[in-house]
C-alpha cells in the first residue's frame, strides 16, 4: 500500500504545478458593532449629564477640602442640566413650580444684561437676548 503522495503521483504533480490562488486578506478577529440604537444612545447621554457633574463635585470638594462645597456645586450643576432636558427631566416636576415666581426676573436680567452689553459696545451672547421665559412643557 501507498502513503501519503506515493498513491497518487499524477495528481501531486498536478497541485504543484497550479499557483495557489490568492485570497483578500480576511480579518481574524471578532467584528463588533458600535451603532447603538437611538433610545440607548440617548438613555446612556442622559445617564452621563447625570453623574459628571456629581464626580467633579467630589473632585472639587477633594481640592478644596471641603466634600460638602463640592458635593453642592456638583448638585446644583446636574440638577440644572437635567432641568434643561425638558419632558426627561427628573427634577423639572418638582423645581419648576417652586422656581416659576422667579423666572421672569432671571429674564428681566438677561434681557437688560444684554442691552448693557450692547450700549457698552460689548458683544452681548445670543442666550441672553434669546431667553424666554416659561417651563418647559411635559
Amino acid at each position: 500500500m501507498l502513503v501519503g503522495g506515493e498513491s497518487y503521483p499524477r495528481a501531486i504533480g498536478v497541485i504543484d504545478s497550479v499557483e495557489a490562488v490568492k485570497k483578500p486578506y480576511q480579518d481574524r478577529y471578532v467584528h463588533y458593532s458600535h451603532d447603538m440604537p437611538d433610545e440607548t444612545a440617548e438613555a446612556s447621554a442622559r445617564a452621563l449629564i447625570r453623574t459628571v457633574p456629581m464626580i467633579y463635585g467630589v473632585l472639587l470638594g477633594g481640592i478644596l477640602g471641603n466634600m460638602l462645597v463640592g458635593l453642592s456645586m456638583g448638585a446644583a450643576l446636574t440638577i440644572a442640566l437635567d432641568m434643561r432636558m425638558a419632558k426627561f427631566s427628573w427634577f423639572l416636576p418638582v423645581l419648576g413650580p417652586v422656581l416659576a415666581p422667579f423666572c421672569p426676573v432671571i429674564n428681566g436680567i438677561a434681557h437688560g444684561l444684554a442691552k448693557l452689553l450692547r450700549v457698552i459696545g460689548l458683544p452681548a451672547p445670543a442666550f441672553l437676548a434669546d431667553m424666554q421665559c416659561g417651563i418647559p412643557k411635559r
